[in-house]
């Protein structure tokens, strides 16, 4: 019984504690930086308002108060950006 249990507990642990583990090849600060000049224009400067990681990828909520736009980008372990949702007032 406890070899089974071994058997089946130590593979599932491994599965379990590789899907946890954060292996973006970028950094928090890196995928700010890349959502910031993505968005920038000549009307105004995007500021980051939140960054939450989910599945590998940085979810960044940023903010442009000079053209009065808001969204939210998915920018992945390769520093692909993603436009997840854009408001303007």
């Amino acid at each position: 019984m406890n070899k089974t249990f071994s058997i089946l507990f130590l593979p599932l642990s491994f599965v379990f504690i590789s899907c946890s583990t954060n292996e973006s090849g970028i950094s928090e600060k890196e995928a700010k930086a890349i959502v910031v000049e993505h968005h920038t224009s000549e009307f105004g400067e995007v500021e980051v308002t939140s960054v939450t990681t989910k599945f590998n990828k940085f979810i960044v909520e940023w903010e442009n108060k000079g053209n009065c736009e808001s969204g939210t980008d998915t920018v992945n372990g390769n520093g692909e950006v993603k436009t997840r949702e854009v408001t303007i007032c």
